[in-house]
């Protein structure tokens, strides 16, 4: 019986590699399930005893993927009570797949699901309160910006350290985008706005 179940979960494991390996090339509404069957070596049959289709494999990668940096934030943020570590506990968790499924061929709705599963692990660590008004704004605001930030990081190559994108992310959050502005340029951009108009 053990060794059926370890056959069951090579084989499960193999459609989702085929999976990963296909998004990395084309968008999920491209990928079929002859391309996974190829890939495996499986036939249809065999997919079908593991997805009821492409919907539901995309789903169990997903779920796979949200426990599987849910489990890895949950460990190591129990361990510290820093912003700026927390984020690099957060980016550090982020996988290439990750990536692929917020990325142009990606799944829309996944950054969603990130939010809901990953949001309340780090709200703790935010220097915000659900009894401020407009709670839910600011921590949507922190959310966006922080998936924003770590989609722009992978896109440049990861151009910046651990360090340097955590405490860019904490400084924005913490102290906004008034700390990256100088008196100067604030000047300069007021005085071309009213040129202008």
């Amino acid at each position: 019986m053990k060794k059926q179940s370890e056959t069951a979960k090579k084989t499960r494991k193999c459609f989702l590699d085929a999976f990963w390996s296909l998004i990395s090339e084309k968008p999920i509404s491209k990928i079929a399930v002859n391309e996974l069957t190829r890939r495996t070596s499986y036939n249809r049959g065999t997919f079908y005893e593991y997805f009821l289709d492409i919907d539901d494999l995309v789903a169990n990668a997903e779920a796979d993927l949200l426990e599987e940096m849910k489990q890895t934030i949950l460990q190591v943020t129990s361990e510290t009570n820093s912003l700026e570590k927390m984020f690099q506990i957060v980016f550090a968790a982020m996988n290439e797949k990750i990536y692929l499924l917020l990325g142009p061929n990606g799944d829309s709705a996944f950054f969603s699901k990130v939010k809901t599963e990953l949001l309340p692990l780090v709200e703790r660590y935010l220097p915000l309160s659900p009894d401020m008004p407009n709670f839910d704004y600011m921590i949507n605001y922190v959310n966006s910006a922080m998936f924003g930030l770590l989609q722009l990081w992978n896109e440049k190559g990861k151009d910046l350290s651990m360090e340097e994108i955590s405490a860019l992310m904490q400084n924005l959050v913490v102290r906004g985008l008034m700390a990256y502005i100088t008196p100067d340029s604030l000047e300069t951009k007021s005085l071309s706005t009213s040129i202008n108009e």
